[in-house]
């Protein structure tokens, strides 16, 4: 049988009126397949990069010299993100960097006689913080997924532990030095013996990750590696504040991935443990405490003493500080203070104040502050243990503070601000565990453009998802 279909008339077919939709680009983030495929060994090459692993080791004078001039060699792709991405904080970045590299360098001229050169050395190490606009602007054009991200933290991380033992077993005792100046990866010191000061940002983030991990699933695996994580902290790093840092960080995610009996008595169990470190601190007991620390504390009440002398002539010196010089100067500060183990990394919050005064100190702290609240949010949005852990060691580097300046390797906070703010950006992946709270929606690291008023939006794609 066959099978008739009328037909109408050409003028009686009905066509759809041609409109002009406006359709905004699709978001890079959201498309998986549109990542960079060589995205997870250039990460792996950057990272350490931004995160200033090489930024003091002059044992390795093309990844020093490498890391001492990365921040003008990405330069473009900083002032390309600093006028194109809105980027959370932008402001309270650009003003830091604007009283650190514009103020700060005329008040060392002013009170230690710094050439023009001079001065503008001493700003290199503030450059770092421009890591947060040159890092986001190229994750925008590596588009990894998170997991890639993940994987990249965590290859490093354990590097980083695998790189400390081989050089721990290799490495001869007589390469071992006692002068930081000469070097500060292999250090002898009468207390603590031989130690290797391995750069631990990668490291301690795959700690907290471990922790993180192991709170959520409970692998055997997880608590054996996290355990021969502190081991090899305790045995080759010896880092004291480090180390008790990163306990405190490991225990309060302990204590917060627990409930009722479980946490009251961890609670309890830290209590008990703070009445004994407050104990230490008093008395006879303190005496003792710090003669174990042997030389490093003397070195730094010496140098504490220098730098509150010096402010307390002047009270301006107190409120925008004094600048500083550097060991390639005319004239250092161990020169200026006959000590050549005065150093203001090692004095903590007092040495920014030497430098930047009481107005930098607090730009510095509303950066690093602006920054922990943004990851830890971050990682409460996105609940995943890369986003955690970020959250962790901001938290680590505010414990650590009051030894180690936050100018110090102002890198590190840049990265992982930048890192989170790209995690914003990408929005919940499909990898995401069941049963993860998700508040609202996520804010884009880069806006899209609004649909124009009175045009249509686009039709919603008809093809089953996978």
């Amino acid at each position: 049988m066959v099978t008739v279909t009328h037909v109408p008339p050409r003028s009686r077919i009905l066509r759809e009126p041609r409109v002009r939709v406006s359709v905004p680009p699709r978001s890079p983030f959201r498309d998986a397949e549109a990542a960079h495929p060589w995205a997870l060994p250039i990460l792996l090459f950057v990272l350490p990069m931004f995160g200033q692993t090489f930024y003091y080791l002059v044992e390795f004078p093309i990844p020093y010299a490498l890391s001492k001039g990365w921040p003008f060699l990405v330069l473009p792709l900083s002032v390309y993100a600093l006028f194109v991405y809105r980027l959370p904080y932008k402001a309270v970045f650009t003003l830091l960097l604007a009283y650190a590299i514009g103020i700060t360098p005329l008040l060392g001229m002013m009170y230690f006689g710094n050439g023009f050169l001079d001065s503008l050395t001493t700003t290199i190490k503030i450059w770092p913080f421009t890591y947060y606009f040159a890092l986001a602007a190229l994750l925008v054009w590596l588009r990894p997924s998170l997991a890639t991200l993940s994987t990249a933290f965590i290859i490093l991380g354990l590097a980083t532990y695998v790189m400390m033992w081989v050089l721990w077993v290799a490495v001869p005792l007589d390469w071992y030095i006692s002068d930081p100046a000469k070097g500060k990866l292999l250090m002898y010191e009468h207390e603590r013996g031989h130690r290797i000061y391995m750069p631990m940002l990668f490291g301690l983030i795959f700690l907290f990750y471990l922790a993180r991990r192991f709170c959520r699933r409970h692998e055997l695996w997880t608590i054996l590696m996290l355990a021969v994580a502190f081991a090899s902290l305790l045995l080759i790093f010896k880092q004291r504040i480090a180390i008790m840092a990163a306990v405190l960080v490991v225990y309060g995610v302990i204590v917060t991935s627990t409930h009722g009996a479980l946490r009251r008595f961890l609670v309890a169990v830290g209590l008990l443990m703070a009445s004994g470190v407050a104990a230490i601190a008093s008395g006879s007991i303190a005496e003792e405490f710090a003669g174990s620390l042997g030389g490093s504390l003397s070195i730094r009440l010496k140098s504490i003493d220098i730098a509150i002398d010096f402010l307390g002539s002047e009270p301006m010196r107190w409120l925008f500080g004094v600048g500083a010089t550097t060991r390639f100067s005319t004239i250092t500060l161990a020169d200026i203070f006959q000590n050549k183990l005065f150093y203001l990394a090692d004095i903590g919050w007092l040495g920014i104040v030497f430098e930047y005064g009481l107005v930098g100190a607090l730009l510095v702290v509303g950066t690093y502050l602006a920054g922990l609240i943004f990851i830890w949010n971050t990682g409460r949005i996105d609940g995943g243990y890369l986003a955690r852990a970020l959250g962790d060691y901001t938290v680590f580097l505010f414990l650590t503070s009051t030894v180690y300046s936050f100018v110090f390797t102002p890198g590190e906070l840049a990265t992982l601000v930048a890192v989170a703010a790209y995690i914003r950006a990408r929005g919940p992946e499909p990898w995401l565990e069941a049963g993860t709270r998700i508040p609202g929606p996520v804010r884009a690291l880069v806006m899209a453009p609004p649909v124009s008023p009175g045009t249509a939006s686009p039709a919603p794609d008809p093809r089953p998802r996978a």
